[in-house]
C-alpha cells in the first residue's frame, strides 16, 4: 500500500479538519489515507497558544520522518514548518502544499506559504480564489482545486413546510465572518417579524464578547441563541427549524458550511467571495450581499429580500430545489483526493517532476 499522511496542525471545527475526517483510514486500489496531527487535544484558545512551541513542531516532524509515508498533504503553516523540519529528521516523501482559504492569516502564513509553494510537487487548493489570490505566480509546479462537497447533496426537504423567519450561521465566530454585520442584517428581519429567530452555532474565534454587547444593545437576547460548536448531526438538526443561512465573511475560500447549508435546503444569504460565487447564484439559489456593503441601508435592503422569500413561499421553494440542485454534480472530497494523490505519485513515479497540471 502506498500511505499519504495528511499533516494538520489539531483536530478542530474548520473545514480542513472536518474534510480530513471524511477520509481517514480509506483505501482506493494500492492507496490509503491517513491523518496526522501536530498537536492532539487542542479544544480551546489556551490550547491554541501551545501550538507556537518549536519543541512540539519538532517532535511532530520526527512521528512524520518515521511514518515512512509516500506522500505528505501539508496544511497550514505550521504544517509547512513541521515539513521542513521531517527533511531534516529524514523524510524523503514528495510534498504537497493545500491552500484552504483566499487570504493569508498573518505575515509568517504569508511568508511560509509562498516559500513552500517553490519547494513542493504540487499545490492544491479549496477554491480558484485561494490559487489566485495565495499564489498568482506560480512556475512550474502541477495545480489542482480539490472539491470542498463531503457528502452526497440529499434531496430538498420533501413537502417543507412554508419558510419561516428563521436564520441560522455555523462556524468559528472571527473577524473573518464578521459576526455584528450577520446580526444588523437579521435585527432588520426581526423588525418585521418579531417571531423571527437567529441561531449562531460555533467556537468563539476572537469575536464572541462584541456579539453579545451588540444583541444586548439591540436588545435580541430573546432572539439570538449563541449556542458554541456542535457536531453535524446536531447542526443538521437545528438546521431543519430555520430557512435561511446568514453569512457575511470579507472572504473565503470555498466554505463548506454555505454548501452544507444548502445541500440541508436552506437558502444563503451571503457575500459572493470566493469559491461561493461560483456556486451560488443571486436571485437564483442565494441573496448575494455584496461584499463592500456596509451599515444600516445595506442591512435594510438585504433583510427586505429575505421578508419578500418568507413571504412568498413558492418563490422561497424555488431557491432552495435551486440550491440543493446546483451541487449534484460536483465531485465528493474523497473521490477528489484520491484522484489529485494518485496522478501526484503516478506522475512521480514516471519522471514528472513538478510539471505544472
Amino acid at each position: 500500500m502506498r500511505r499519504v499522511i495528511h499533516l494538520i496542525p489539531y483536530d478542530g471545527i474548520g473545514g480542513v479538519e472536518r474534510a480530513a475526517a471524511t477520509v481517514e483510514g480509506k483505501q482506493l486500489c494500492d492507496l490509503i489515507l491517513e491523518r496526522m496531527f501536530i498537536f492532539e487535544n487542542v479544544r480551546d484558545r489556551t490550547g491554541r497558544t501551545a501550538t507556537f512551541n518549536p519543541q512540539a513542531l519538532w517532535a511532530a516532524a520526527g512521528r512524520l520522518a518515521r511514518s515512512a509515508p509516500d506522500l505528505v498533504i501539508l496544511s497550514l503553516w505550521r504544517s509547512v514548518l513541521v515539513g521542513w523540519l521531517a527533511r531534516m529528521r529524514g523524510c524523503r516523501a514528495p510534498m504537497v502544499l493545500f491552500l484552504h482559504n483566499a487570504r493569508d492569516a498573518h505575515f509568517l502564513d504569508r511568508m511560509v506559504t509562498r516559500l513552500a509553494a517553490r519547494r513542493v510537487v504540487a499545490v492544491w487548493a479549496d477554491s480558484t480564489a485561494s490559487l489566485q489570490e495565495r499564489i498568482p505566480q506560480l512556475n512550474g509546479v502541477s495545480t489542482r482545486v480539490i472539491s470542498y462537497l463531503l457528502d452526497r447533496p440529499s434531496p430538498a426537504r420533501g413537502e417543507s413546510p412554508d419558510p419561516a423567519p428563521n436564520l441560522i450561521f455555523w462556524g468559528r465566530l472571527t473577524a473573518q465572518k464578521e459576526p455584528q454585520r450577520m446580526l444588523a442584517v437579521f435585527a432588520e428581519v426581526y423588525a418585521r417579524h418579531p417571531d423571527a429567530t437567529f441561531t449562531v452555532i460555533g467556537p468563539d474565534g476572537g469575536q464572541e464578547a462584541a456579539l453579545r454587547l451588540d444583541i444586548a444593545r439591540r436588545r435580541l437576547e430573546r432572539a439570538v441563541r449563541l449556542v458554541g460548536p456542535l457536531s453535524r448531526e446536531k447542526i443538521a438538526s437545528m438546521a431543519a427549524h430555520a430557512s435561511f443561512y446568514l453569512q457575511t465573511s470579507r472572504y473565503e475560500g470555498m466554505a463548506i458550511s454555505v454548501m452544507e447549508a444548502m445541500q440541508l435546503g436552506l437558502v444563503p444569504v451571503v457575500t459572493p467571495v470566493g469559491e461561493i460565487a461560483r456556486y451560488t447564484r443571486d436571485g437564483h439559489s442565494a441573496i448575494w450581499i455584496a461584499p463592500n456593503d456596509s451599515g444600516a441601508d445595506a442591512a435594510r435592503s438585504t433583510a427586505e429580500r429575505v421578508n419578500a422569500l418568507v413571504e412568498d413561499p413558492a418563490v422561497w421553494r424555488r431557491y432552495r430545489d435551486a440550491a440543493v440542485s446546483s451541487l449534484v454534480d460536483l465531485p465528493l472530497y474523497s473521490e477528489d483526493l484520491f484522484a489529485a494523490a494518485t496522478e501526484t505519485l503516478d506522475r512521480l513515479a514516471h519522471g514528472g517532476g513538478r510539471g505544472r497540471r
